[in-house]
């Protein structure tokens, strides 16, 4: 199967990183999973927002709020299934499989919002879920 990015995926991404750009869609031309890029770089506005709301632990001008750094570090991917976003856990788990499986070929390492200490128990040792983010970081990978 031959997925493509749309135009707003291909302008989120375009402000990320370029391993990231390269991982992303390296992945998606697997034809394994659909996905959008609903996120790359964001605002410092749009982060407090996030933080205030719950969406994120980080508030504007954190040191590590990754998506808010020029190129973007980070970028929230959503898996399209049968032409929808879908959140749901399942799919998100697969998508997150494939690009963290990815990254590790490419060397580059990422964390993903669903396993944040990246002790390979994801999801169930954590209390924030961030299933759709991921963002280059030191260390493991």
């Amino acid at each position: 199967m031959k997925y493509k990015f749309g135009t707003n995926s291909e302008l989120n991404l375009s402000e990320c990183t370029f391993s990231l750009q390269r991982i992303a869609k390296e992945v998606l031309a697997m034809g394994i999973i659909d996905f959008a890029i609903i996120e790359g770089s964001r605002s410092d506005e749009k982060q407090h927002e996030y933080f205030t709301t719950g969406k994120s632990k980080l508030d504007a001008g954190h040191p590590k709020a990754k998506h808010n750094r020029k190129p973007s570090e980070a970028f929230d991917a959503v898996p399209v299934i049968n032409g929808k976003i879908s959140w749901r856990k399942e799919h998100c788990c697969v998508l997150a499989g494939v690009i963290l499986a990815v990254s590790r070929k490419h060397g580059v390492n990422i964390r993903w919002g669903g396993n944040w200490d990246q002790d390979g128990e994801p999801i169930t040792d954590q209390d924030f879920q961030d299933l759709v983010h991921y963002e280059e970081t030191e260390g493991k990978g």
